[in-house]
Order: structure tokens, then sequence, then C-alpha cells
């Protein structure tokens, strides 16, 4: 069975290549490129994870993740940023975020990740 995994990132080449590593493994993937159209996308789809940046233009991925618990939606969620642990420790303690993951991803790490989670 196929896995909708949502990967959202302003970086069009973060997003091609989480992308490319993730359909290698069988999974289906769709993008958004900022946290507003990953909250359309997730209030009319059946996602079953998110990878998210933090720092997006019109939604960053704190604002993003609000949304998300807001309007009920609790999937397993994966940061995925140039911050710190200690930047995005408000997020897994407070949003319930989950993993961090700095970039540049390791791409063995992200899919061992995803795999657990799902």
């Amino acid at each position: 069975m196929k896995k909708e995994i949502l990967v959202v990132d302003d970086s069009e080449m973060v997003r091609n290549f989480h992308s490319y590593i993730l359909k290698m493994f069988g999974y289906q993937v769709e993008t958004a490129e900022n946290g507003a159209i990953a909250l359309e996308k997730l209030l009319s789809g059946d996602y079953r994870l998110i990878v998210t940046d933090i720092n997006m233009p019109k939604m960053d991925g704190y604002e993003l993740i609000r949304n998300m618990h807001v309007h009920g939606i609790h999937i397993p969620i994966i940061i995925v940023s140039t911050e710190e642990e200690y930047k995005v420790s408000y997020l897994k303690e407070q949003l319930g975020a989950g993993i961090h993951m700095i970039k540049p991803t390791d791409p063995e790490k992200l899919v061992k990740t995803i795999k657990r989670l799902l």
C-alpha cells in the first residue's frame, strides 16, 4: 500500500531532493512551497506524514503545525531545517512536532525515520 507524504519547503531543490528519495522507496509524495499551500492540501487530502521546513514565506512551519492541530490534523511531523535543536524545542514540546533533522538531510536517516513513524 502506498503512503502519502507531504513535503513542504520553500526551496524547490530541497522539495525535489526529498521527493526523489521518498519516491525511490515507493512512497507517494506531494509537495508544497509554503505552509499556506500545505495546509490547503492537508485539509483536502489524506496524508499519513508531513516533512516540513520551518522558515518559509506566507506561512512558516510554526504556524502550519499550529493550524494542523486547530483543524484536527494529527499525523506524524518531521521538521527538516537549518535550525539548531534548541530552537525547535518549542515545536517538539508544545506542539507535538515529533522529529527534527538538520539540513542537509541524510537520505538513509530520513527513510528509516519515516518507516518507523508509519
